[in-house]
């Protein structure tokens, strides 16, 4: 009966012994030093491209926007850009590089930052364009354009801009014009634009009218006008949107066996009284390259 006591007491101790290796589930304790295979979440990476727009101002401190296109833009300043932006004067036209960063959560927004300034050019391409300083086709550089404000003739100065559709006009400092778009727009609200575009001189008037009131007629009920703010304008189309008091505009004027299409857009605001007069005064010193 002894040695068969000690064999039981022996068997017990072994258990014990091999129960020490296990957690209170059973399950074996990981040694701390070994690696775990746990894997660290990647950081998606950011994407470095090239623009050009115009610089508006600083929405604050650490932001700038810039006019791309017709559509501000908010850029996040990035190292080193506060004293870079600092150095260039509102509505130079810039070229710039910037990072675009995945927003985590959010597939469908990037955050925009800053990250070099390549060059920029103030004023002379102000309203985005040419050197002020050399005449294009004979026009001066720079002239007074005489328009209507609030009742009373001033005499205001602007510069003259050729876009890349062979054509030219004058544009006035509230303004930036895109060469390559044909859009101009206000740089206080880039919202009150004009696009600027052309057809050939045989397409008949009726079916550009019908155009015309085919891209209105979402807004509303389009009135056809008199219009004396466009010389010799050929067609003018109007319309008003009820829900949010914008007004839609669709001109078309002759110019040297060109027909030039305008596409106004006014959005109901304090901006409306100074937009029209000086649109209207440099869509009608638009000429054709010679």
């Amino acid at each position: 009966m002894k040695i068969r006591f000690q064999k039981i007491w022996m068997l017990l101790l072994v258990c014990t012994i091999a129960g020490c290796g296990q957690s209170t589930e059973g399950e074996l304790v990981p040694d701390p030093g070994v690696d775990q295979g746990v894997v660290e979440p990647n950081e998606p990476e950011a994407v470095i491209k090239e623009a050009r727009g115009t610089l508006t101002g600083l929405a604050d401190p650490h932001t700038a926007e810039i006019v791309i296109d017709g559509e501000p833009t908010a850029f996040q300043l990035g190292e080193g850009m506060q004293d870079a932006i600092a150095e260039v004067e509102e509505n130079s036209v810039l070229e710039f590089r910037y990072e675009e960063r995945p927003i985590e959560g959010q597939d469908s927004l990037k955050q925009l930052v800053l990250i070099e300034i390549i060059s920029s050019a103030q004023g002379s391409e102000g309203p985005e364009g040419i050197d002020s300083e050399s005449p294009e086709d004979g026009r001066p550089a720079v002239t007074e354009i005489e328009l209507q404000l609030e009742g009373t003739t001033e005499q205001k100065e602007a510069e003259l801009v050729k876009a890349a559709a062979g054509y030219s006009l004058y544009v006035f400092d509230i303004f930036s014009f895109n060469p390559e778009t044909g859009v101009l727009s206000m740089n206080v609200d880039p919202g009150y634009e004009v696009k600027i575009a052309q057809e050939n001189g045989d397409t008949e008037l009726a079916q550009l009218k019908e155009e015309g009131m085919t891209r209105l007629s979402k807004y509303g009920t389009v009135e056809e006008q008199d219009s004396d703010s466009i010389d010799k304008a050929s067609l003018f189309l109007k319309v008003r949107e009820e829900a949010t008091g914008n007004s839609y505009e669709y001109i078309i004027k002759d110019v040297e066996g060109t027909w030039f299409i305008y596409e106004v857009s006014i959005p109901q605001g304090e901006a409306t009284e100074g937009f029209k007069p000086h649109a209207y005064a440099s869509l009608n010193t638009i000429e054709l390259d010679r």
